[in-house]
C-alpha cells in the first residue's frame, strides 16, 4: 500500500504586501485603471501645487546662478584676471555689487512670485482638498 499524501500550505498577503501587488498590477495593466474620486483629486493637488512652485524655484535657481556668475566676472575684472592693459577694477566693482544685489534681491523676488502664484490657485486647491476632506 503507498502513501498518497498531499501538503499544501497557504499564507495570506500582508495589508502592505497587498497594496504594493494592486499598485504593481495598476501599472503593468493595459486596460485604463479605473481610479476613485480620492485618487483624482489628489492627483489633480499634487499637480497643482506643482504648477504653483515649480516655475517659482526654476526662476530662483535662475536668477541665483545668474547673480552668483556676475559676482564672479566682477570679481575677475577687479582683481585683473583677464590680464587686460585696461584698468576694470571699477567695472569690476560694479559689475560685483549687481551680482550681491541681485543674489539677495531672488528670495525677495522668490517670495512675491510665489504668493502671487499661491493667490491664483488658493480658490481651486481649497475647494479640492474641501470637497476631499468633506469640509463645509
Amino acid at each position: 500500500m503507498s502513501e498518497d499524501k498531499f501538503d499544501y500550505t497557504y499564507s495570506a498577503p500582508t495589508e502592505a504586501e497587498r497594496i504594493e501587488a494592486e499598485e504593481i498590477r495598476r501599472r503593468y495593466s493595459l486596460e485604463k485603471s479605473v481610479k476613485t474620486s480620492e485618487e483624482n483629486a489628489i492627483e489633480k493637488l499634487r499637480a497643482l501645487d506643482k504648477r504653483v512652485k515649480f516655475p517659482v524655484q526654476f526662476l530662483a535657481a535662475v536668477l541665483g546662478i545668474l547673480g552668483t556668475l556676475m559676482l564672479g566676472v566682477g570679481m575677475c575684472f577687479a582683481m585683473n584676471v583677464f590680464e587686460l592693459k585696461v584698468n576694470l577694477v571699477p567695472l569690476g566693482v560694479v559689475v560685483g555689487l549687481a551680482g550681491i544685489a541681485l543674489v539677495i534681491a531672488d528670495y525677495f523676488i522668490y517670495k512675491a512670485v510665489l504668493n502671487a502664484r499661491k493667490k491664483k490657485y488658493a480658490d481651486e486647491i481649497l475647494s479640492i482638498t474641501d470637497k476631499f476632506l468633506n469640509v463645509k
